[in-house]
């Protein structure tokens, strides 16, 4: 029994520079440990900012996505301490993007998240939500 652990553990350590050399060469290489966090599904690329499970130092004053082709911000709300919610405004007019930013007001200290939504030019439809923590 021993052995075959042993054995695992050995497999295990050789795969894992070939993982790491994988990853360095992926598109997202260089990206923060918060940009990779804040993809919001294996594969689509989404990376918003601030990023899922972000622990911030300063309230945000502004919500960005980056998405792998243009897409258009149609909603954002946010729910932060003691369930309150807050509808951010968004330019439904604003032309695609492959990057989209909204303004924030000043959020206090405490736990929040976004859920945002966005379209793209075809009409085809993304959404998420990002939770992130204000210090």
């Amino acid at each position: 029994m021993n052995r075959s652990i042993l054995a695992s553990l050995v497999a295990l350590a050789t795969l894992a520079p070939v993982s790491l050399v994988h990853a360095q060469n992926h598109s997202h290489a260089g990206m923060s440990a918060q940009d990779h966090a804040a993809m919001q599904a294996p594969g689509n690329g989404v990376v918003t900012t601030p990023a899922d499970n972000a622990m911030l130092a300063a309230a945000p004053t502004a919500f960005s996505a980056t998405f792998p082709h243009p897409m258009v911000l149609t909603s954002l709300t946010l729910t932060g301490p003691g369930d309150q919610s807050v509808d951010v405004a968004v330019s439904a007019d604003a032309p695609p993007a492959t990057t989209v930013r909204a303004p924030l007001t000043a959020l206090a200290p405490g736990s929040w998240s976004a859920a945002w939504g966005a379209k793209g030019a075809d009409g085809h439809q993304m959404n998420g939500v990002v939770r992130f923590m204000v210090h």
